[in-house]
């Protein structure tokens, strides 16, 4: 077939695709539009559009390249954008916006589709957004685009790509995590983080308070030339000062061997306070081991109730099971299973999933997360993620309290985990945590906004603690367990 001919036929598939590839994209902009706003996870966002949909195989994975292929390179579509529209992107409605990311990721990326059939048919699922003068602002931003192609300036690109690789390996730090940041939260946010994960993080001590009080422990401590001081998030706490040859190895503290304290980070132990575990209850630590969390709810629980600590390792259960005999905790019970599937008859009060994450709140103290995480890593632990909070919502008894919690600082695996948890289970509110803190704190660490929505992200850059996420769900008296997403809107 000669040049000729190939191009006649290119044109005719465009305009056969016109209509029916409508379809595809208008389904794609969806999708997009439901990620942007409401925080759904692409993998289901995707899943349960195309299974809602009668399209054919090559139209699904057509829609499926389109969505994945903007979000790889939304980043730069962006910037495209950014040199091409007379206002801010964020005054754009998000349909909108993303139907011109769809329209110039196939522009770059898919030439065999005739530019006058990605202008058409994004004027055609314009004209679907309301008006006319939508249909001129979307085609408007196409033509020039076409006459100028990366008008925003590789050059520009090209300097945040030199200055994310300089920082990556100024901190040794992997490149994908440091763009990621860099979106995230910005260059100097970014910059204190790094800053942050050069530095060893303090020794902490969690004071067993069935025991001995935090002050009459530290007293002890310092008798032993070891200073302390107590945390301010988490009154149990205390942060040695000591360092190097000016303290004993930990199994020489005075107290370690008789259960009065036991290792563990402010953010980790502030966790039990949103909990608020009381005598009596019935607990589940889903994902226990080796556990830390475990011990300080008993500890609330002034032994009395029950707490069944789940997990999937035995080894791990093993090293929790020494932990509670050291502390002398009796109500501790251990399940070996996988905590997307472990069912308890009867409900328990309150739920705890503490969930495996990709640890980026705790890289200063877990430094081998910078070799061996992978930016494909989030994807797998979403998902389990997912289904952990899913699982533990059938264990909450009706009016009971679920807390979620990630040593991430990534949104994917906190805020939008959450976000997407609420609107699959319209039987489950976030709760203001606010009372788990210390008087005066949350002012002071300009947290009061998060902890009253009940979720807080405290980053290690601006608080004490290490980064961590936390959010404490309410599970309704009387409303059904769970509601099934309604269809996405049109856009």
């Amino acid at each position: 077939m000669d040049e000729k001919k190939a191009t006649a036929a290119r044109a005719n598939r465009g305009a056969r695709g016109n209509k029916k590839g409508v379809k595809a994209r208008k389904i794609a902009v969806e999708i997009l539009t439901r990620i942007d706003v409401s925080g759904a996870y692409a993998n289901l966002a995707l899943d349960h559009a195309l299974d809602k949909s009668d399209m054919e195989a090559r139209d699904r994975a057509f829609t499926t390249a389109l969505v994945l292929g903007v979000l790889r390179q939304r980043e730069a579509i962006d910037q495209e954008l950014r040199a091409l529209a007379s206002q801010p992107l964020e005054k754009i409605r998000p349909p909108v916006l993303n139907l011109l990311r769809v329209a110039i990721f196939q522009l770059n990326e898919m030439s065999d589709i005739p530019e006058s059939a990605v202008l058409d048919t994004a004027g055609d699922i314009a004209r679907l957004v309301g008006h006319e003068g939508i249909v001129k602002f979307v085609t408007g931003i196409l033509r020039a685009y076409l006459r100028n192609p990366h008008k925003a300036g590789k050059a520009d690109l090209e300097r945040e790509e030199e200055n994310s690789l300089k920082l990556a390996r100024q901190y040794s730090m992997p490149h994908w995590l440091v763009v990621r940041w860099l979106n995230a939260y910005g260059e100097s946010e970014t910059l204190s983080l790094l800053k942050h994960c050069q530095v060893a993080p303090a020794l902490t001590l969690r004071v067993n308070s069935l025991a001995i009080e935090t002050e009459a422990m530290a007293a002890i401590l310092l008798k032993k030339g070891i200073k302390t001081r107590v945390s301010e998030l988490v009154p149990t706490c205390l942060i040695v000062e000591s360092k190097g040859k000016d303290r004993p190895k930990l199994e020489d503290f005075p107290g370690f061997a008789e259960g009065i304290f036991t290792v563990q980070d402010e953010a980790a132990a502030f966790v039990s306070q949103v909990v608020q575990a009381a005598p009596g209850e019935t607990i589940i630590d889903l994902c226990a081991a080796p556990g830390g969390k475990t011990m300080n709810m008993a500890e609330h629980m002034e032994g009395k109730g029950r707490i069944i600590a789940v997990d999937i390792h035995d080894s791990r259960l093993k090293l929790l099971r020494e932990t509670r005999l050291r502390l002398g905790l009796r109500n501790i019970e251990t399940r070996q299973a996988d905590g997307r599937f472990f069912k308890f008859e009867g409900g328990a009060d309150r739920v705890l999933v503490d969930a495996p994450c990709s640890g980026t709140g705790v890289i200063a103290k877990r430094s081998d997360l910078r070799l061996n995480r992978l930016e494909s890593d989030l994807e797998k632990l979403t998902r389990l993620q997912t289904a952990l909070l899913n699982n533990a919502a059938k264990l909450v008894r009706p009016g009971g309290l679920l807390v979620y919690s990630t040593c991430s600082i990534e949104k994917e695996e906190g805020p939008q985990i959450v976000a997407q948890f609420l609107a699959e289970h319209r039987d489950f509110q976030l709760e203001d945590l606010s009372d788990a803190f210390p008087p005066d704190l949350v002012d002071k660490w300009n947290l009061a906004e998060e902890a009253h929505s009940g979720q807080v992200m405290f980053l290690p850059s601006r608080q004490a603690p290490q980064g961590f996420y936390i959010a404490r769900l309410r599970k309704s008296a009387d409303l059904p367990e769970t509601l099934h997403e309604q269809e996405p809107g049109a856009i």
